[in-house]
């Protein structure tokens, strides 16, 4: 069974929210999690809410992701504390599935089939939307040339969009952002209507 989750937005100091829900999940021994979107790279804006930010025309919004079952004991222990929190819940919105565009470029064999490896092989709940397609190309008499050379013996270029449930979505972004051949876009949120 795949868990429900929700987006929950909050207006005030990411600080002081950070350390409340963090404080109130452990605090409270609840088992499950919550995921800041500014720190796992969600996309959390349109362009006219960045306008509207940049112009200061309102407050720091942060953008939090929970269990929906969590969400209701945090609220519950928000509105006890409004008035030392100084924060608002703006919006709240269960999160469906996410998704994220990727590509790769790789110029050593042992490198490109690992990342195929990778790619091919997504955990459980991920899917790997059509245009997948590694291209790899070999080109021998390009043997022993610098690294940084025009033509390399091996190339293997790819780029796709891996969907899936949230949880899944993040985790595995977080597995591959370190790889420095692999470039990443935004998670993007889909959700329910």
């Amino acid at each position: 069974m795949i868990k429900e989750y929700c987006e929950v937005i909050i207006e005030g100091p990411l600080d002081i929210i950070k350390c409340f829900v963090l404080g109130y999940i452990e605090g409270s021994g609840i088992q499950g999690e919550a995921i800041f979107g500014e720190e796992h790279h969600v996309e959390n804006e349109s362009k006219f809410g960045q306008l509207m930010r940049l112009l200061d025309v309102r407050g720091e919004q942060v953008h939090l992701i929970v269990g929906a079952g969590i969400y209701d004991l945090l609220k519950k222990a928000i509105d006890r504390h409004i008035d030392e929190l100084d924060v608002k819940v703006l919006s709240v919105r269960e999160i469906t599935d996410a998704h994220f565009d990727f590509s790769y470029k790789a110029f050593h064999r042992e490198l490109g089939e690992k990342l195929k490896e990778k790619f091919k092989n997504l955990p459980e709940g991920l899917n790997m939307e059509a245009g997948y397609n590694p291209e790899e190309q070999i080109h021998p008499e390009a043997k022993g040339l610098k690294a940084y050379a025009p033509l390399h013996e091996y190339e293997l270029k790819a780029e796709g969009r891996i969907h899936g449930p949230i949880k899944a979505v993040v985790d595995f972004y977080g597995d591959v952002e370190h790889n420095s051949v692999v470039e990443l876009g935004d998670i993007k949120l889909g959700y329910k209507h």
